[in-house]
C-alpha cells in the first residue's frame, strides 16, 4: 500500500512539472499586435509598362525638343543651255525689191507732220531738211541691188560731217517695201557752254515706201538722239521722184 502511494506521488509531481513547462512555452511565443494605423499603405509592386514618351510636369522652364527632320538633299544644278550660234547677216538676207523700184530716186523732207521731245530731253530746235537718194540697179550680170544710197542734210553752216545710208528691210513683192535709213552728223550748239562747240546727232528712220506711177510715196517715223541720249520722235511724208531709169 505504501509503495502505491509513493508511485502516485511521483506521477503527480511529473504532471505538475510538465504543466509548468507548457505554460512557459506559451508565454514565450510572440504574437504580433495590430498594425499601426498611421503608417502609409504600400501597394504591392507592379511592373511598369514601357512608355514611348515619359511624362514630366511643365513648370514653365521645360524645354521640349522636337525630333530632328532629315535635311533635304541639295538641289542639283541645272544643266546650262547650249549656246546658240547666230549666223551673221549675209547678202542673201537682204530682200530683192520688185521691178517697179528699179532706177534712181531722190527726195527732200522739208516739213514734218509732227515732232515731240522725249521726256526730260533737250529742247528741240528747228528741223533741218533731209535729203534722200537711192538707186536700185544691176551691175553686169549681178541681180538688181541698191547700188547707191545716201541720206543727208541740205548744205548748212550749222551741220558738220553728215553721213548716212538706206537699207531694204522687207517687201510684199509687188509695189511696197520697208526700208531703214541711218543719218549721223554734228551740229553746232546755239550757246557755248565751255565744252565741245557741237553735239552729235543720230537719226534712225523707218520708211514705208510704195510706188505710185513715177513717184515713190514715203511715210516715215524718226527717232533721234543727242550725244547718245534720247532726244525726239517725228513723222513725215514725202514723194521721191525718179530721176534715172
Amino acid at each position: 500500500m505504501r509503495t502505491r502511494i509513493i508511485i502516485l506521488c511521483v506521477l503527480a509531481g511529473g504532471l505538475i512539472s510538465l504543466g509548468d513547462r507548457c505554460a512557459s512555452a506559451q508565454t514565450n511565443l510572440a504574437v504580433p499586435g495590430p498594425a499601426d494605423q498611421n503608417q502609409p499603405y504600400i501597394p504591392p509592386h507592379q511592373a511598369q509598362q514601357p512608355s514611348s514618351a515619359p511624362y514630366a510636369p511643365d513648370n514653365g522652364d521645360t524645354v521640349q525638343l522636337l525630333p530632328q527632320l532629315a535635311e533635304p538633299a541639295p538641289a542639283q544644278p541645272r544643266p546650262e543651255a547650249p549656246a546658240v550660234n547666230v549666223a551673221p547677216m549675209t547678202a542673201q538676207a537682204v530682200p530683192s525689191l520688185p521691178a517697179v523700184f528699179r532706177g534712181c530716186w531722190q527726195g527732200e523732207v522739208s516739213q514734218l507732220d509732227w515732232i515731240r521731245p522725249e521726256p526730260g530731253a533737250h529742247r528741240i530746235g528747228f528741223w533741218t531738211p533731209k535729203t534722200y537718194r537711192l538707186c536700185y540697179q544691176r551691175v553686169g550680170e549681178q541681180p538688181f541691188t541698191l547700188t547707191f544710197t545716201q541720206t543727208g542734210v541740205e548744205p548748212n553752216d550749222k551741220i558738220l560731217n553728215p553721213q548716212g545710208n538706206v537699207v531694204p528691210i522687207s517687201t510684199d513683192g509687188r509695189e511696197y517695201a520697208a526700208m531703214r535709213s541711218r543719218l549721223s552728223f554734228d551740229e553746232y550748239k546755239t550757246r557755248a557752254d565751255g565744252m565741245s562747240p557741237t553735239f552729235a546727232v543720230d537719226e534712225t528712220t523707218n520708211l514705208d515706201c510704195r510706188i505710185g506711177g513715177d513717184d515713190m510715196i514715203v511715210t516715215a517715223d524718226v527717232y533721234g538722239t543727242r550725244d547718245g541720249e534720247p532726244w525726239f520722235r517725228a513723222r513725215w511724208r514725202a514723194d521721191f521722184h525718179r530721176f534715172e531709169n
